[in-house]
């Protein structure tokens, strides 16, 4: 999720002459990550059965509970909404359960947190990145862009 993130990003989004350079295998990996992570339906693609993701099922207790009313027609007890809730915090209370041994991998992790030590500062970066995107492709002026347009596309 973080590396879709990143490269959605609008330092990153807006070059594109780069993006027309990247090949179409990897252009389908990526619209297939980016699919596998859609947040649409409270993540739902993203939340396979056998990993945890205890955030995403966090989240879907407001929809339980603004969601469906308390009681039904006839001053009846609305017990599937209470049976939903109760499912969400079992399978949290269930992993909660399972040890996971995890072991950490220096190497990984070192190569993960050296790239994001050094933009702790988040506006500073940002800015840095985005210096960083107009360097590597400058904004063209509109008729200048217009006859690339034109001349890619075979009219001149």
């Amino acid at each position: 999720m973080a590396i879709i993130s990143g490269l959605n990003t609008p330092p990153i989004r807006r070059l594109k002459r780069t993006w027309e350079r990247v090949d179409q295998r990897s252009l389908a990996q990526f619209a297939a990550c980016e699919t596998a992570v859609d947040s649409s339906k409270s993540f739902a693609r993203y939340r396979p059965p056998c990993v945890p993701l205890i955030r995403t099922s966090i989240d879907i207790q407001p929809f339980i509970q603004d969601g469906s009313p308390d009681a039904l027609p006839g001053g009846l007890v609305n017990s599937r909404k209470h049976q939903k809730a109760a499912e969400v915090v079992n399978d949290i209370k269930r992993w909660q359960a399972q040890p996971f041994n995890l072991q950490v991998v220096p190497q990984i992790q070192n190569y993960i947190e050296e790239p994001l030590n050094r933009f702790k500062e988040t506006k500073a970066s940002s800015e840095r990145f985005w210096e960083l995107s107009l360097q590597r492709e400058p904004r063209e002026r509109e008729d200048v862009k217009m006859a690339r347009l034109l001349t890619e596309s075979g009219f001149i």
